[in-house]
C-alpha cells in the first residue's frame, strides 16, 4: 500500500556510488532506480471477454500442467523473460475465480527462475508492493541481492498481478499526473478541501477513460481475485506450498492468499506490512503521523550533524526551516528560477503541493532522505530547484515537457482499481462518499500535521465506477506455518505501530526490526535482516528470539553543498570536489533508467548529459554552474566497476583543470585554478 507517486509516492532511488558508508549498488552494474530501470516492458496483448492473443508453443518442463484445469486455466505461453534470467509464464485464468465456470478469461504472467542446482526443494514468491508494479521488472535485480544457496535449491517466482506489466495491463499516467501536480492543498482550508476533491473526481473519470478499461470489469481487479491467480500457477506448477514474501501492498496480497488457502503455505514474510484489520481512514490517520515523524527525524538528523547544520546558515535548524518554507508557501506559491535541459533559465513557481509532494516521495529509503536534507539545506539558501526536481521525480513528470514520465513497470490506474475494491469508502453516491471522506479527514485531525494531504490520498475512490469488495478479510491469527514480520521504525507509509500489533496477533511470529531502516528491509544486501530469512529459507533454522533487533542508520551520511560563490573555496581540490558529489549524487541522475541520455540543468545555469558506456557513464559539461562564477565545460567519466571518476574541465578566468578520484577515495588535481597553479 501507498507505493503510488502521488503525496505519498515512493521513489526508489540508488545509493551514492563512493561514499564508503553507502551501499554499492551502483557497482554491481545495475542502473540508478528499481522501478523503471529495467526497460520497456513489452506491452500485454490479452484483454477480457474472449479476446486474446495467439498461443505461443509451451516449452515443456518436468512441472509444466499444460493441460486446462476444470476452472478453465491453461498455459498460453512459456517463453525466456527479455533481457532476464527468468522465463516467463503466461496462464489463462478465469476473470472472475468465484463466477461460475464458462466466463470471461483474462492473461497473467509470471516468472520463474528454476532452482540452478536442478532439483527443487522449495518455492520462493515474492508479491511486490503497489498497488499497481510490476513484479517481472523487479524479478532480477531482487533475485541479485538473494544469497546463492537459496537461487540453487529454490524455483524463484515473481509476477505482474493482473492490471499490471505483462498482465493485460490498465495505465493512465495523464490523468494520474494531472492530478497529483494539483495545486490544491486539502489541509489548508475548507475551499482547497472541496477544489481538490473536485480533481480527485475529474482524476477517477480521466483514469478510467484513457486506460480504457470497461468500468463494469473494475470489480475483477481486487486483491481477492489476485491471490487465486497465484494459486492457479502453484497448481500449475505443481508445488505443495511456497515460501510467500510479500513487500508494502505486497503483505496484503500475502496475508490474504494464507488466508485463503493456509495449506499451501510454507512461510510467510511480511516486509513492511499492512495491517488487515484498519479501514482506510484509520490506516491513513495512523500513516499520516508516520509520515510526519519520519520527516522530523530525517531533517533533525540533519540538524545534529555538523555539516548539515553548517548549510542550513542562519537557520540553523532543518525542521525549522521547512515549517518556515511551509508557512510562506501557505501564503502563496513562491517564483523561482528553474534551469532547462539547455541550461536557459525560466522562472516557474513552487507551491505548497510541490513542498509536500518531494517531502512525502523521499522519506522512504536512506539515501532519499539525504536528497531531501539537501534540499531543505538549498531552500534556506534561497534556491527551490533542488526542492522542485524532487517534487517532480515523486510525480513521475518530466520536468522539461511537464508531461507524463511513461513507465510500463508501474500502473496508477491499477492502484486505484484495488484500493477503491479491497476497502468500503462507504455507501450513496459518490457526492455523498466525498463529503464523509472529507468529514472523516477533519476528525482525524489531520490539518495541522506536515503531510497531512496525505490522508486523502484516496479520495478518488468516492468517484470510482464500482462499489466495494466482500470487506476486509480477517486477521491472521493462528497459523500452521512460521511469519516473518519485518518492520523499520522509521517506515512512512507501513507504520512500525501495524508491524508491532500484527506480529503480537500470531500464534507463530517473529519480528525482525530495522530501527531507522527504510520502507522495507529485506534483500536490500543488509546481512541482518537478510541471514535470518535465508538460514530459515536454506536450512529450516529459525531465529534463536521471537524478536531480533538489526543495527541500521536512519540517513545516509550528509554530502554537502557547493559554495554560494567560487571565491568561497579554499583551493581548486575542494571546488572539484564539490563538482564531483553533485555529478555523482544528482537525483535526476539517480532517477535516471541509465538508458539513451540524460541532459539536466545545473543548478546555477548551463547543463549536465549523462551517457551510458561500458563501464559506467560519461557526462558532458557545458557552462554548467554550481558555484557563482564557476561556470564549467569539460567532461567526466563515472566508473561503476571500480568506483573511479575524472574529471577535466575549463572555466572562464584561466581555470583548466583534471581532477580525478581512485578506487580507495583518494582525490587529486592539476592544472591552473583561477590563473594560478593548483
Amino acid at each position: 500500500m501507498l507505493d503510488r507517486r502521488v503525496r505519498s509516492g515512493a521513489i526508489a532511488t540508488a545509493p551514492d556510488p563512493y561514499h564508503p558508508d553507502m551501499s554499492d549498488e551502483r557497482r554491481s552494474g545495475l542502473p540508478p532506480r528499481l522501478r523503471s530501470r529495467l526497460g520497456a516492458l513489452l506491452a500485454a496483448t490479452v484483454v477480457l471477454a474472449g479476446v486474446v492473443a495467439p498461443a505461443a508453443a509451451a516449452t515443456s518442463t518436468p512441472t509444466a500442467r499444460a493441460m486446462a484445469s476444470p476452472d478453465g486455466t491453461r498455459l498460453v505461453r512459456q517463453r525466456p523473460c527479455p533481457e532476464s534470467e527468468f522465463t516467463c509464464v503466461t496462464l489463462r485464468v478465469p476473470a472472475d475465480h468465484f463466477a461460475p465456470p464458462g466466463g470471461p478469461m483474462i492473461d497473467v504472467t509470471f516468472a520463474i527462475h528454476r532452482a540452478t542446482s536442478g532439483h527443487r526443494t522449495g518455492v520462493f514468491v515474492t508479491a511486490t508492493g503497489g498497488p499497481g508494479s510490476s513484479g517481472i521488472a523487479a524479478a532480477d535485480p531482487y533475485t541479485a541481492y538473494f544469497d546463492t544457496r537459496i537461487i540453487e535449491q529454490d524455483d524463484i517466482v515473481f509476477f505482474d498481478q493482473r492490471g499490471v506489466g505483462r498482465s493485460a495491463p490498465l495505465q493512465c499516467p495523464d490523468a494520474a499526473v494531472a492530478f497529483y501536480t494539483s495545486p490544491h492543498v486539502p489541509t489548508v482550508s475548507a475551499g482547497e478541501a472541496i477544489a481538490y476533491a473536485a480533481d480527485s473526481a475529474r482524476f477517477a473519470r480521466a483514469c478510467i477513460r484513457e486506460s480504457g478499461v470497461d468500468p463494469a470489469t473494475l470489480s475483477i481487479y481486487s486483491t481477492r481475485q489476485a491471490v487465486e491467480d497465484l494459486e492457479a500457477f502453484r497448481r500449475w506448477l505443481g508445488a505443495s506450498s511456497i515460501d510467500l514474501y510479500g513487500e508494502s501492498y505486497g503483505t496484503q496480497y500475502a496475508q490474504q492468499y494464507a488466508l485463503a488457502h493456509p495449506d499451501h503455505v510454507h512461510s510467510l514474510m511480511l516486509d513492511g506490512p499492512v495491517d488487515l484489520t484498519l479501514d482506510d481512514h484509520a490506516y491513513y490517520a495512523e500513516d499520516v503521523r508516520a509520515f510526519d515523524t519520519v520527516l522530523s527525524r530525517t531533517l533533525d538528523a540533519c540538524t545534529e550533524t555538523r555539516a548539515c547544520r553548517s548549510d542550513l546558515g542562519r537557520v540553523g535548524d532543518a525542521l525549522a526551516g521547512y515549517d518556515q518554507l511551509a508557512a510562506r508557501l501557505r501564503r502563496g506559491p513562491i517564483a523561482y528560477d528553474f534551469v532547462r535541459a539547455d541550461g536557459t533559465i525560466e522562472r516557474r513557481s513552487f507551491g505548497l503541493a510541490d513542498l509536500e509532494l518531494a517531502a512525502a516521495g523521499y522519506v522512504y529509503d536512506v539515501t532519499d532522505r539525504m536528497l531531501l536534507e539537501r534540499a531543505i539545506a538549498w531552500a534556506t539558501r534561497g534556491e527551490l530547484l533542488p526542492l522542485a526536481r524532487l517534487a517532480y521525480l515523486s510525480a513521475g513528470q518530466d520536468p522539461e515537457t511537464l508531461a507524463a514520465i511513461p513507465d510500463p513497470t508501474w500502473s496508477d490506474a491499477m492502484y486505484y482499481a484495488v484500493e477503491c475494491m479491497d476497502y468500503d469508502f462507504g455507501p450513496g453516491s459518490a457526492a455523498t462518499r466525498t463529503a464523509a471522506y472529507l468529514r472523516a479527514g477533519r476528525a482525524a485531525d489531520v490539518d495541522d500535521v506536515r503531510l497531512g494531504s496525505i490522508f486523502y490520498g484516496d479520495l478518488p475512490c468516492a468517484d470510482w465506477p464500482v462499489g466495494p469488495g466482500p470487506g476486509r478479510p480477517p486477521a491472521l491469527t493462528r497459523t500452521p506455518f512460521p511469519v516473518f514480520v519485518l518492520a523499520s521504525t522509521w517506515d512512512p507509509a507501513t507504520p512500525y505501530a501495524g508491524a508491532v500489533r500484527i506480529a503480537g496477533r500470531l500464534s507463530d511470529a517473529y519480528l525482525i526490526v530495522e530501527p531507522g531502516g527504510p520502507h522495507v528491509i529485506f534483500g536490500r544486501g543488509d546481512a541482518c535482516p537478510d541471514d535470518l530469512i535465508t538460514a530459515y529459507l536454506v536450512a529450516g533454522t529459525r531465529p534463536a528470539s521471537r524478536r531480533v533487533t538489526c543495527d541500521f542508520a536512519g540517513v545516509d551520511a550528509y554530502v554537502r553543498l557547493p559554495a554560494e560563490r567560487v571565491g568561497q573555496y579554499r583551493d581548486a581540490l575542494a571546488a572539484m570536489r564539490a563538482t564531483d558529489d553533485e555529478l555523482n549524487i544528482d537525483a535526476d541522475y539517480w532517477a535516471w533508467d541509465g538508458t539513451g541520455k540524460l541532459q539536466v540543468g545545473c543548478l546555477l545555469g548551463g547543463s549536465m548529459t549523462y551517457r551510458p558506456y561500458a563501464d559506467g557513464y560519461r557526462v558532458h559539461l557545458d557552462g554548467c554552474t554550481f558555484s557563482r562564477g564557476l561556470a564549467l565545460t569539460g567532461r567526466a567519466t563515472i566508473d561503476t566497476t571500480d568506483g573511479t571518476f575524472r574529471l577535466v574541465v575549463t572555466a572562464p578566468g584561466g581555470t583548466s583543470l583534471v581532477y580525478t578520484r581512485d578506487a580507495d577515495g583518494r582525490r587529486s588535481v592539476s592544472g591552473r585554478y583561477r590563473g594560478s597553479p593548483a
